[in-house]
């Protein structure tokens, strides 16, 4: 749909520079490759959700390897995506976790004021923990070269 209402988005994903800068998103654009948390989705994680903040990073980077070998195997069509078993936690959940303690101490922002983001109480920016979206949707309006993209908005 996105392409009949942008066509000069079309046009511009033929750009070479576009290409090289942005090749991946071209690629999954196109359909030619799987977005990076479809694959982060596949990958068994074996950790304990009580772990400390360390440790969840040191598996994560552990795992994060493991990741480029299998995305270079399923980009170069050694590997399917569908071959990979969905596992309960995956290197996509173990980054959520981390996200998660992040905000429990939270450094997101340039204040890093480190307030628990789940408690009642706001950090220095006032964001809570769980954003409150008014709309999400297919954004055509940004530049060419990155149409589609997906467009959230918090109140």
């Amino acid at each position: 749909m996105w392409m009949l209402v942008r066509p000069d988005a079309v046009k511009a994903l033929e750009d070479p520079g576009v290409k090289k800068a942005l090749s991946r998103y071209v690629d999954v654009v196109k359909n030619h490759k799987y977005a990076k948390f479809l694959i982060a989705g596949r990958i068994e994680a074996d950790y304990d959700e009580d772990a400390s903040l360390q440790e969840l990073w040191q598996i994560h980077n552990k795992l994060v390897e493991e990741y480029y070998e299998i995305e270079r195997e399923i980009d170069s069509g050694q590997l399917s995506l569908s071959d990979l078993p969905q596992p309960k936690k995956s290197l996509l959940t173990l980054k959520s976790l981390i996200g998660d303690r992040l905000l429990e101490a939270c450094v997101l922002c340039e204040r890093r004021c480190k307030v628990n983001r789940f408690s009642s109480r706001n950090g220095y920016c006032r964001a809570p923990a769980d954003m409150p979206v008014s709309s999400m949707f297919e954004h055509l309006g940004e530049e060419p070269e990155i149409v589609p993209s997906f467009t959230v908005y918090s109140c």
